[in-house]
């Protein structure tokens, strides 16, 4: 939140500052001219999509509606009246995901003629989505069946979900413009670079089931995974500039930003207690390194196919798995100010 605010005020102050520096200036009979060098700061809005990110909400999201609710719809429509349920949902309507980012960068660019310059930049990236949900199932077995078995009421929820991407993006660029008038110029720009990226999930699970005799049983689980990798990060934007005084000016633009990460590696753990009305209670806790992967999961039941997928770093060897890509590419908009030194 700091960065985010630092960023406008960074802007107004170096606005004011032009401003107030430009005024003596016009007096003078002879006016220095500014050197080819330009320091440049900027914010900006990525419509990036990291699609393998969001496959373990995409899960989550699946797995009561098809256990829960699947089967209990399964159940109605094989025993009409004398199964029927009813269920509430509270926090979040789903599991969030990751849909946008918000770049902020500075950049040092160097004029080599009135047409073209080129630049040295360096971008940061940060995005977390933080979300919970839970659904409340309340079940009446009047089928004197073997469904007997099934519990009166059924808690499954997320009391904590977590995404987050981070990335530090260090690019050499070239820039084209052609001047409009006055003090207008458009142009183009294209950078490249390495990406530097880290993600990091965080899944809390509960699940409670009550039974008509009274028996309960509560399984409380915590899955947490860090990643971090090096990848390749291009950018291709167009440019609309516009100069405010001798010094300053201000840019926008608009383009397309490919970020992309592969072998993405680091730490997990998870924590898993398991208790019941009979006091019986488990604790197990485990931690490990390795290479995120994805995994399909499918699941066969009377009431039809659970198939998604997720990802994790804590697979063997003999499972089948495929790549993951922390993918942070995007649309993406800009717009910043220029100082002439």
């Amino acid at each position: 939140m700091r960065t985010k605010k630092a960023l406008p005020m960074m802007m107004v102050l170096l606005l004011v500052t032009a401003i107030l520096g430009a005024v003596p200036e016009q007096n003078k009979k002879t006016l220095k001219k500014p050197s080819k060098l330009f320091l440049e700061i900027y914010g900006g809005y990525i419509a990036m999509q990291p699609e393998d990110l969001n496959l373990l909400a995409d899960y989550y999201n699946a797995y009561p509606l098809f256990f829960y609710s699947g089967q209990y719809d399964y159940l109605h429509s094989l025993y009409g009246n004398d199964f029927t349920y009813s269920v509430t949902r509270s926090g979040d309507e789903a599991l969030k995901t990751i849909n946008k980012g918000i770049p902020l960068g500075i950049r040092v660019r160097y004029a080599l003629s009135r047409s073209i310059s080129v630049s040295l930049n360096l971008d940061y990236l940060r995005e977390n989505r933080l979300s919970s949900t839970e659904f409340q199932y309340r079940i009446t077995d009047l089928s004197q069946g073997p469904i007997q078995t099934t519990p009166q009421t059924v808690e499954a929820g997320y009391s904590d979900f977590f995404l987050g991407v981070s990335a530090w993006i260090p690019q050499i660029g070239i820039h084209v413009g052609l001047p409009l008038g006055e003090n207008w110029r458009l142009g183009g720009s294209v950078s490249a670079g390495p990406l530097l990226a880290r993600c990091r999930s965080v899944v809390e699970t509960r699940f409670k089931f009550q039974y008509q005799n009274g028996y309960w049983s509560e399984n409380f689980y915590l899955l947490e995974m860090k990643g971090a990798a090096t990848g390749l990060a291009f950018d291709l934007n167009g440019e609309l500039r516009r100069r405010l005084t001798r010094r300053l000016s201000c840019f926008m633009t608009a383009g397309y930003a490919w970020h992309r990460a592969a072998n993405v590696t680091g730490s997990g753990r998870n924590q898993s207690l398991s208790r019941d009305s009979n006091a019986v209670q488990d604790m197990v806790e485990n931690s490990w390194e390795g290479r995120w992967q994805k995994k399909d999961a499918v699941y066969l039941r009377n009431w039809g196919e659970f198939r998604q997928s997720y990802y994790g770093n804590y697979f063997s060897a003999g499972d089948d798995v495929d790549d993951f890509v922390l993918d942070l590419s995007g649309f993406q908009v800009k717009a910043g100010f220029s100082w002439a030194f």
